[in-house]
Order: C-alpha cells, then sequence, then structure tokens
C-alpha cells in the first residue's frame, strides 16, 4: 500500500521545561500530530510516521472509553505505542471527521483532526469521555456544541488544507508533579 498522505508525530523538547524536577512543565505543542488538520478523499491511505518514540495514532471511539468522534459505524481503531521511526498506515473510507489522539500523550494536547470528504458532517457523535483539557483547546469537549480552535472546523481544513499546530498560536501549558517518595 502506498500512502496518500502523510502525519508525523513528535516530541518537541523546547517545549518541555524539566529544569524544577520533579515537577514538568509542558507546552501546548510539545507533543503534537504534523499537521493537526488534514483533509482527505474516501478511500485515502495515511502514513502516521513516529518520528520520536512512545506515541499512537488512536480514534476517539467508545470502544476506546471515549468520545464517538469517528463517523457511525467505524469500528476503534489505534496503532500499537511505536517504535522511533517505525510508521503505521490506515485507510479513511468512511466520508466524515476523524478525531484521534496520541494514548500516552492526550494529557499534553496531542490530538488532530483528519476530514474526509467534502461534506463530513458532524464532529462529535455521542456522549463519552471527552479529550483532556490539553487536547481539548485543540479539538474541543464536544459539550454545548464545543468543536475546539476555530481553525480545526471542519470546512477550514477543506478550505485552507493542512492545518500546522504551531500556526494556531494556542498558548496554554500544564505542570505536573511527580509524588514525593514517603
Amino acid at each position: 500500500m502506498e500512502p496518500d498522505e502523510t502525519v508525523e508525530l513528535h516530541v518537541d523538547e523546547d517545549k518541555i521545561d524539566d529544569s524544577n524536577l520533579p515537577a514538568l512543565t509542558v507546552e501546548f505543542g510539545a507533543f503534537h500530530f504534523a499537521p493537526v488538520g488534514l483533509h482527505v478523499e474516501p478511500g485515502a491511505i495515511v502514513e502516521f510516521v513516529f518520528n520520536t518514540p512512545e506515541h499512537t495514532a488512536t480514534a476517539y471511539h467508545p470502544g476506546q472509553e471515549r468520545q464517538q468522534r469517528v463517523p457511525d459505524g467505524v469500528p476503534a481503531f489505534s496503532s500499537t505505542v511505536n517504535e522511533h521511526h517505525g510508521f503505521w498506515l490506515y485507510r479513511f473510507e468512511e466520508e466524515g471527521v476523524y478525531d484521534l489522539f496520541c494514548a500516552p500523550h492526550e494529557w499534553g494536547g496531542m490530538g488532530m483532526r483528519i476530514v474526509v470528504g467534502d461534506d463530513p458532517g458532524g464532529v462529535v457523535r455521542a456522549p463519552g469521555r471527552p479529550p483532556l483539557p490539553m487536547t481539548g483547546v485543540l479539538l474541543g469537549t464536544g459539550l454545548d456544541g464545543d468543536i475546539g480552535h476555530p481553525d480545526m472546523e471542519p470546512q477550514n481544513i477543506i478550505d485552507d488544507g493542512p492545518i500546522s499546530g504551531h500556526d494556531l498560536g494556542i498558548d496554554l501549558e500544564v505542570t505536573i508533579t511527580a509524588p514525593s517518595p514517603s
């Protein structure tokens, strides 16, 4: 199978401050898909290239105990946690909006939206656990019609082409602290 499009998965170490360990501060975009918004035609094969280790490309789906954010009838799917410089292929058959996340890094904002076809319909299709807050800024919570950053509106992805997370200008960070041994 030859891919029609490529999505890269990265870690930008410059956006991770570990100078105060055990506290770790992570800026939005430290863990990211490139692009974060992509338009493809039905039947397109997307290659997910793991430029850094320990990533997945996982659908928001009740089978993953998340909101259904793929078209009706599309089963849950996920790559394995992939090795450095590995890749994974997925064929997007059904027209619609597919929201994906990286299972190990969803907490750090690592999500993306793939719009398949020119008439994708709605973004969120069912109740369930929404994206974690950092990823929710990008993809929305699905609550009260929230579909995320305005540039991530499916029609904008169709009209404007691939969306870079860097271009969104999301200024957000999260600090996590490891528990102290007791």
